[in-house]
């Protein structure tokens, strides 16, 4: 377990970091914007890679907390906080930064073991900066945030997406239909992070996502938790497999409807 004081310093920490690494994505777009890797419905860009390694610089040295992250996996060990690892993606929305539609962000959660402590994502596109600690609050730009109080499904907006790993069979398809046509209305962002980021602070209702890899929704569903919305995450022992996500306001009869 970690005290409140240290909470406090590496909420600052994943803040400050995740400010560093959105500017010099946002002012090396036209440099790092190009593909480096594309195989299927994914792409790789030079991005990826060097917002990892200043995000991985910043935050090893002045924690000494290991670091699990899209592009690399686990860096860093340190027995005496072996639970406690930061997860982070570099830039989520690579597809969507490399056609300059200007929606994705950097992404940075503590856990311990499966719990987490803290989530900070910074989408340098509008300068909002979404940060949570969990049982405390959840803020954006510093000012509290909470969810919606929407209770009923025909009446809510739910985000959703179509992740690396997705089936597009006709059985897949049609079941994904029957879950959504149940929502006002839907929307595909391109964004996973960004798209928590909305449940906690109210511009959507709920999430759901299923085969999406956790460095995707790993700090926003922090922030959904921390606003005091509901999150529950399906997934076995290896954070390297894909998982489900379900999270929402705390008001919707959310979790029954995607568990029946």
């Amino acid at each position: 377990m970690i005290g409140e004081t240290e909470k406090q310093y590496l909420l600052h920490l994943a803040e400050a970091t995740a400010l560093l690494a959105g500017h010099h994505l946002k002012q090396r777009r036209n440099d790092w914007q190009g593909i480096e890797k594309a195989a299927h419905h994914d792409i790789k860009i030079h991005g990826d890679r060097m917002a990892e390694k200043i995000i991985k610089d910043q935050l090893y040295t002045q924690s000494n907390i290991r670091i699990f992250s899209e592009e690399s996996g686990y860096n860093g060990d340190n027995e005496e906080k072996s639970e406690l690892h930061w997860v982070i993606d570099p830039l989520d929305g690579s597809l969507n930064y490399h056609q300059n539609i200007p929606f994705y962000c950097v992404s940075i959660a503590l856990y311990e073991g499966k719990n987490p402590i803290l989530g900070v994502i910074y989408d340098f596109n509008r300068s909002e900066l979404f940060t949570g600690l969990v049982g405390v609050g959840s803020w954006l730009n510093h000012d509290s945030v909470k969810p919606s109080q929407v209770n009923e499904i025909s009446a809510a907006v739910l985000g959703t997406g179509f992740p690396v790993n997705t089936d597009f069979s006709n059985q897949s398809l049609l079941r994904f239909i029957e879950q959504i046509q149940r929502f006002r209305k839907v929307r595909l962002l391109g964004s996973a992070a960004l798209s928590l980021c909305y449940v906690a602070c109210g511009r959507l209702d709920a999430y759901q996502e299923e085969n999406i890899m956790f460095w995707d929704v790993a700090a926003g569903c922090a922030l959904v938790q921390s606003a005091g919305g509901k999150v529950h995450i399906k997934s076995n022992d290896n954070m390297s497999d894909p998982v489900t996500v379900i999270a929402h306001n705390g008001q919707l009869p959310f979790l029954k409807v995607f568990n029946e």
